[in-house]
Order: C-alpha cells, then sequence, then structure tokens
C-alpha cells in the first residue's frame, strides 16, 4: 500500500449545514483539496478554510462529451495524488451518487495501491424523502438515470415509490448549453403512460440549497410532464398507483417461520 490517501467527501446538498464534522475536519487538515461543486459560496468557503484548493470546473468543461471530462478529472486527481501526501476531493451531494468522477478516481487509485475513504454525504434523494416525507420501505423504492430508463425500457414496479433522476437531460451525452428539454419529458410521459393513468400525480423536485429556504416541489398530472418547468437540478417523483396483493403462497410460508 502506498502511503498517500485520497479521502472523497460529499458537501450535501444545503450550503454549510450539510457538511459533517468529519468532512469539515479532512477539508482543514488535507494538504490539498480539489472541489467539484456548483455553489459559489461553498466554493469560498473551501478556499477560505482548506491549506490549498483547486476548482475542477475547467475540466468539468473541457469537452462536449461528458463521459471525456470524467475520465479527464479522474485522471487530474490521480496526477494531484501521486505528489499529495493527504489529497481531499470534494463533490457536491453524496460522491458516488450520481458522480462519476470521483467514483472513477477512487477505483483507480485503489488499482494502484493508494489508501481511499469515501465519505458519505446528504444527496438529492435524501432531501427528497425527507420534504416529500416518504419512507421508501412502505411500498419499496426505484431509482433510476432518466436516459438510462428510456434507453434499456427498464422494468418498473408502479406499486413502488419511482425516482427519475436527470429528467433535465435526457438523450444528452455532452454538456447542456441551451438545452430545451421537452421532447425528452414527451418521451419520458410516454413511457410512464404504459402503466399510470394520465391523471396520476407526479412531482418535479428540487432540494433547497441555503438553510431557511424552502424546497421547490411542484405537482403535476403525468398528461403535463412535457410541458413542465424543470432544470438541472429537478428530480422527478412518481407516486405508487396501486396497491400489491400479497403472494397467497408466500404469505403462508411465512405464516410457518413466525408460528416455528
Amino acid at each position: 500500500m502506498r502511503k498517500n490517501n485520497l479521502i472523497v467527501v460529499g458537501s450535501g446538498i444545503k450550503f454549510l449545514s450539510h457538511l459533517t464534522t468529519e468532512t469539515i475536519t479532512c477539508i482543514e487538515k488535507s494538504d490539498k483539496v480539489l472541489y467539484l461543486i456548483n455553489e459559489p459560496v461553498m466554493q469560498e468557503w473551501i478556499k477560505k478554510n482548506s491549506k490549498s484548493s483547486e476548482s475542477l470546473d475547467e475540466l468539468y468543461l473541457k469537452s462536449s462529451k461528458r463521459n471525456d471530462n470524467y475520465t479527464s478529472i479522474a485522471e487530474y486527481i490521480i496526477q494531484n495524488l501521486k505528489e499529495i501526501n493527504n489529497l481531499c476531493v470534494v463533490i457536491y451531494g453524496h460522491p458516488t451518487v450520481f458522480v462519476q468522477p470521483s467514483l472513477l478516481a477512487a477505483k483507480m487509485a485503489l488499482e494502484e495501491g493508494y489508501s481511499v475513504t469515501i465519505m458519505p454525504g446528504i444527496s438529492a434523494e435524501d432531501c427528497l424523502f425527507a420534504d416529500l416525507m416518504i419512507d421508501p420501505a412502505t411500498s419499496g423504492c426505484q431509482s433510476y438515470e432518466a436516459t438510462d430508463f428510456l434507453l434499456y425500457r427498464r422494468e418498473y414496479d408502479h406499486s413502488s415509490h419511482l425516482i427519475i433522476w436527470q429528467p433535465f437531460v435526457i438523450g444528452v451525452l455532452g454538456i447542456p448549453m441551451e438545452h430545451k428539454p421537452q421532447e425528452g419529458l414527451q418521451l419520458l410521459a410516454e413511457y410512464l403512460k404504459e402503466k399510470y393513468e394520465l391523471d396520476h400525480e407526479v412531482i418535479v423536485y428540487e432540494a433547497a440549497q441555503y438553510p431557511t429556504f424552502k424546497p421547490k416541489i411542484i405537482s403535476i398530472m403525468l398528461r403535463d410532464l412535457a410541458n413542465a418547468e424543470i432544470s438541472s437540478l429537478s428530480t422527478l417523483y412518481v407516486k405508487p398507483a396501486i396497491q400489491k396483493i400479497p403472494d397467497s403462497h408466500m404469505l403462508s410460508r411465512l405464516k410457518q417461520i413466525q408460528n416455528q
């Protein structure tokens, strides 16, 4: 095992409020901090509270293809790791939830024999559960990236909670600049109509990014999804449409276990 350490942390969604004590310590004590944060005030906080810091934003926008940018970021992290004893990488939200560069870098570092630690952060999904008062255990929960959901025609259970990530960039492989999401939303609505009624409720959700601010929660009917106002921060939630009927044979077997 090589001596240099890579620590990947999440900043959470809400400025400062979601930083854990452990994450704050890593940012303050590490020899260098690399960060990929879309929130300017958080960027300034990292600059002020770290020994040395550098933004990864330039690499994120380097190419029109997102996957190429992710690889460039991961390779740059490894390049820094070879020269820095304790390197901290700060990622918005949770460091491995819909964030490919940090996870790729962590795997590359492990393959090269470096020590790697990943500390969890609060994700948009965590905020969604709280703000919409959802317990994923009540009927199960499915979570899909929007383009993946459509491209592979993922089988989904409409008796469960359904969360669709990144509906704003359906079909977009590059960095969305002047992007209009309506066509992608129309495709998504058509696929959801196979199991949900047109008047079924769906929610466009955006977590609050600052303390005292309220989350964005817009309830619409499925028929109106194609014209919904969404942004790159939006997540789509579809509530269960039906209640599952217990399997009688399995119910009998479970009762046998209970009576033993």
